[in-house]
């Protein structure tokens, strides 16, 4: 959870945390695995009035990234469903 920032600042800073993440390769049972992370971003207060509304909203963009085919960041819009912003706002 972020105190200051906006939407974009908040998928920057989680789409370089997922970039930062696909880097990396763990060892199980001496094979290598790939590690991703898909992630949601929600804004308080146009998303939720509450800190329990802005943490379902966050969970039902994770969700939608999972949906998307995971290893992405959303970002919650409330409407009828979420968004990835533009490659070209990330940092």
């Amino acid at each position: 959870m972020l105190i200051r920032g906006d939407e974009t600042h908040g998928y920057e800073l989680a789409e370089r945390l997922r970039r930062a993440v696909e880097t990396v390769a763990v060892d199980v049972r001496g094979e290598r695995a790939a590690v991703t992370i898909s992630a949601g971003v929600a804004m308080y207060p146009s998303a939720a009035s509450g800190e329990a509304e802005l943490i379902e909203a966050a969970d039902a963009a994770l969700y939608e990234s999972k949906r998307r085919g995971r290893n992405r960041v959303t970002v919650f819009t409330g409407v009828s469903g979420e968004r990835e912003l533009p490659a070209s706002l990330s940092a």
